[in-house]
């Protein structure tokens, strides 16, 4: 079967979401689908998936995830790449990712009223906004986004990852018959229990011989950043040989100095953003990992490939982290 996928976003770029979709393509790919993905021009091209990229102003980056006002004049762009390649293509299925993928699909129906469509939502719209400052509780722009989403989850088959999503897009009025829990998983081939790397140790002067802690993910506030290393000041006035690794980006400036303020900065090493096929090599390190975020709907993928590499995870209980975690 032939899917076109709809990748609002600088794919690929190390983080979860980007992460997600690529899982996604390879698990089609091996059950015989031919996949192509219509994304930005910005990011890197992974092996195996083929990409159709849109124009993308020179001057947009933003390689981080949320909301941004430049997208307003990225996803035209992205459209017509997308009307293009279904041309070129002829796709039976088109599989959006995101809220703006879904908004993409929705104008692409009005062309291609036969093609069967689908959106891959990983979180809450209107959640996200909150997150990021980008509106208020209960603002004009609260309403306006809140509506949206409602119109955009009600336009087609919706496929989500935790049953914390299932019950938000009830309460958005999606009927059960047009949702599917499809849960994240893990190459188990690529992320599996190692032996510590010593070369790669060695190179981070890292002492294998000291208790030592690995996060990876998006530094930012709403993914609970700050209350990680607040967390990690409590666990080295106990432990004060602890070692916290930490993958992430962006904002390593800030956090740097945010950790000199708490004064674990001889604990901490920010290794910034490491290459998604890397990762299990950096894994290997620690021997308890942890994930912080806080959004009660959004998934953690991170969180399987830490139980794969068999590290013992640290995590807020809330619904979709315990859902991931099970009664361990």
């Amino acid at each position: 079967m032939k899917i076109l996928m709809i990748a609002p976003t600088p794919f690929f770029a190390d983080r979860g979401c980007h992460t997600q979709i690529y899982e996604e393509i390879k698990a089609l790919q091996g059950l015989g689908h031919e996949i192509v993905l219509c994304t930005y021009n910005l990011g890197r091209d992974m092996p195996g998936v083929k990409t159709a990229r849109s124009f993308v102003f020179p001057w947009y980056k933003k390689l981080s995830a949320g909301p941004s006002y430049t997208k307003i004049f990225l996803l035209p762009l992205l459209f017509f790449t997308t009307i293009k390649t279904i041309i070129k293509f002829q796709p039976e299925i088109i599989h959006a990712h995101l809220h703006e993928g879904a908004v993409i699909a929705r104008i692409c129906k009005i062309f291609f009223p036969r093609k069967k469509y689908l959106f891959d939502m990983q979180g809450s719209l209107t959640g996200e906004c909150l997150q990021h400052g980008f509106i208020k509780q209960g603002g004009f722009g609260y309403k306006i986004i809140s509506f949206l989403e409602k119109k955009i989850a009600n336009w087609s088959f919706v496929i989500t990852q935790s049953d914390n999503m299932v019950s938000e897009l009830r309460s958005l009025g999606v009927s059960d018959d047009k949702i599917a829990n499809v849960k994240d998983g893990v190459d188990t081939d690529i992320f599996k229990p190692l032996q510590a790397d010593e070369n790669l140790a060695e190179q981070l002067k890292l002492d294998l011989n000291k208790p030592r802690i690995i996060y990876m993910g998006l530094l930012e506030k709403y993914q609970g950043a700050d209350i990680m290393f607040e967390a990690f000041k409590k666990v080295a006035e106990k432990i004060n040989d602890i070692q916290f690794i930490i993958i992430g980006f962006p904002n390593i400036e800030k956090y740097k100095k945010y950790c000199e303020e708490l004064g674990i900065e001889k604990n901490v090493i920010f290794l910034g953003r490491v290459e998604y096929g890397k990762l299990p090599g950096y894994l290997s390190l620690a021997e308890v990992a942890v994930a912080p975020k806080i959004s009660l709907t959004e998934g953690d993928g991170k969180i399987y490939n830490y139980m794969a590499m068999g590290l013992a995870t640290v995590a807020f209980d809330r619904g979709v982290s315990r859902e991931i975690l099970g009664e361990t």
